[in-house]
């Protein structure tokens, strides 16, 4: 299972190594430099892929998506922006619920309407409690969502609601500030959700180097979620 996978590596993660996870997203404009951004996962000590994003441009989602299958042998994981991003060639799929915001379509919506394909591919789901943080820019997921991100400079609300999702029995939260953000989580918010809750944090957007993923790490992020810095890096 590779959610045990994952559990297995925080848990014997002693010295607190940064454990990282590239996230891939299978969209034209990645098209010309997916080869290079697969080279770099490679070598840079990653742990798993997530694949997906907000929306796809095109129709070659799927055939992107069997050219990542063929070319990585980390867990590939899905990180399904919609129901239409489902594969076969996934070892799990993120079973998230965006419970920072009240659409009700991303709340159960199209879990309900995935939940037959994943049946009927046999594909092992993550429940994760997803959390848009607001940092004064729209994001991608937002606008697409209809949702807005809650305030980061609330840690109260957006603690309550990182207890809701342990509450209702998600295995994960994923603290998301939107790969296209200008900036990372505040530290400090960080810090207090993890010293109050007993599941993993997951934490992604706005991460641009390696003294980003350190802070992060530190501040008590169990799996740091890492894309533009990826892109960047092999748009040089």
């Amino acid at each position: 299972m590779i959610y045990k996978k994952l559990l297995d590596k925080i848990k014997s993660n002693i010295d607190n190594y940064p454990l990282k996870i590239a996230l891939i997203d299978p969209d034209k404009k990645n098209d010309s430099n997916l080869s290079n951004q697969i080279e770099y996962i490679k070598n840079n000590n990653f742990i798993a892929v997530f694949c997906g994003g907000s929306i796809m441009m095109d129709s070659k989602y799927h055939q992107r998506l069997d050219y990542i299958r063929r070319n990585i042998k980390l867990p590939l994981i899905g990180f399904p922006g919609s129901v239409s991003q489902i594969n076969k060639n996934f070892d799990a799929i993120l079973y998230m619920s965006l419970i920072s915001g009240r659409n009700a379509q991303y709340l159960i919506g199209e879990q309900v309407l995935s939940a037959p394909t994943i049946h009927d591919l046999d594909l092992e789901t993550i429940s994760i409690g997803y959390i848009i943080l607001n940092n004064g820019k729209k994001t991608s997921v937002e606008i697409i969502s209809g949702t807005d991100g809650l305030p980061m400079s609330n840690h109260d609300i957006v603690l309550a609601h990182a207890l809701a999702s342990q509450y209702m029995g998600h295995k994960m939260i994923y603290l998301e500030c939107g790969s296209d953000s200008d900036k990372f989580i505040d530290i400090n918010l960080l810090k207090k959700v993890k010293k109050n809750i007993s599941i993993p944090v997951i934490v992604g957007g706005g991460i641009k180097s390696e003294e980003d993923i350190e802070l992060i790490s530190k501040a008590g992020a169990d799996l740091i979620v890492v894309s533009s810095m990826i892109e960047n890096y092999v748009n040089l």
